[in-house]
């Protein structure tokens, strides 16, 4: 064999070797491929194609240069799963399809609904939301109290997954208020925790009066004398079946009776009668005589005592010159007790017209 024949195959076989196709699961490449990859070689086993998986900071141990634009890996970092491919004009690794990420649970529009008073049961509720549509599971509740309404200083009182929270009568005053942590029975949880505003104060339980009670009772200067009449009993009562009598100078009869119109008193609602002097706002004008001295008491159409303000025979100035207004859940009592009543400066109007049972 001549040196000439020789150098010719040689050639051959390295242009063969050079520019042949490389098959995974094929004899029979692709000629227009250099790596032709096929799942299966005998249609029962079957393979996918993994590129290599790197982290944050593996990638960035590859040392790419320009020749490398277009190699391909699988980035993998956190909830980032991304097939990237190398971008050497900008020499960034470019994102070609990113795999969704499982969103945690969203908790929104935080609410406490019931009555705030103590031995209460109040409820936590929230909107619930996951962009998957993952299931609800038991969601984390913290129950918190403060001083403020804003909620600064906050003291935990209760956590679990019970949305429900009784109020202690210790907690009256105050203002309360929870945070929720939102759980999904499935995919990424639980989401992040969300505090809600505060209500409050919280007030005592409500207790309904037994009947009409004078709510306040006001000795101005002059003629300024009131009687305020307020229904906590829970239901409408009509006024016609009640009436006021006075008891002048510790005297122990009747100087003068007051009896009402026909009037439906809603609950909650109070009546006010004052002395046609008087340049504020009432409901019925009449000219009551009392002095600091006199005493004052709502009846039935029978003069059975329902409420009474002072002692009847005694003549001592109990309410010269004040406002006396019944003390939060003080409701009707057939004998006078000066604890049951604030006392204000004469001529004290501001509250009058509504009344905090």
């Amino acid at each position: 064999m001549n040196l000439r024949f020789m150098v010719l195959i040689l050639f051959l076989t390295y242009t063969s070797i050079l520019f042949s196709q490389v098959g995974i699961n094929t004899s029979s490449p692709s000629p227009a491929s250099v790596l032709d990859v096929h799942s299966t070689a005998d249609n029962i086993n079957f393979g996918g194609f993994m590129p290599p998986k790197v982290s944050l900071a593996e990638r960035d141990l590859i040392p790419v240069t320009v020749v490398d634009e277009g190699m391909m890996i699988f980035y993998s970092e956190g909830n980032d799963r991304c097939i990237q491919i190398y971008n050497s004009v900008d020499d960034i690794w470019e994102n070609v399809y990113c795999m969704p990420v499982n969103d945690v649970p969203i908790a929104s529009n935080l609410t406490i609904q019931g009555t705030l008073a103590d031995t209460e049961t109040i409820n936590a509720q929230f909107n619930y939301f996951d962009d998957e549509n993952d299931p609800p599971g038991n969601h984390i509740y913290t129950w918190y109290k403060s001083a403020s309404s804003d909620g600064s200083n906050p003291i935990l009182i209760q956590s679990g997954t019970s949305s429900n929270y009784t109020i202690l009568n210790s907690e009256v005053g105050l203002y309360i208020g929870f945070s929720v942590e939102p759980i999904a029975t499935q995919g990424n949880s639980p989401g992040n925790i969300v505090l809600s505003n505060f209500d409050g104060p919280i007030s005592n339980a409500f207790t309904p009066a037994l009947d009409l009670f004078i709510s306040e009772y006001i000795e101005g200067s002059s003629n300024n004398k009131i009687i305020e009449v307020a229904n906590f009993t829970g239901s409408s009562i009509n006024l016609a079946n009640y009436q006021i009598s006075g008891f002048q100078n510790g005297s122990s009869s009747s100087s003068y009776t007051f009896l009402f119109p026909s009037v439906n008193l809603q609950n909650g609602e109070v009546y006010v009668i004052a002395h046609s002097s008087y340049s504020g706002s009432s409901n019925k004008t009449y000219a009551f005589p009392f002095n600091g001295n006199d005493v004052v008491i709502l009846e039935d159409l029978s003069s059975t005592t329902i409420d009474i303000i002072g002692v009847v025979g005694n003549s001592s100035d109990f309410a010269k010159d004040v406002t006396l207004r019944k003390k939060p859940g003080i409701g009707p009592s057939t004998s006078y007790n000066a604890n049951d009543y604030d006392s204000f400066p004469q001529n004290t109007f501001t509250g009058l017209g509504n009344h905090n049972f």
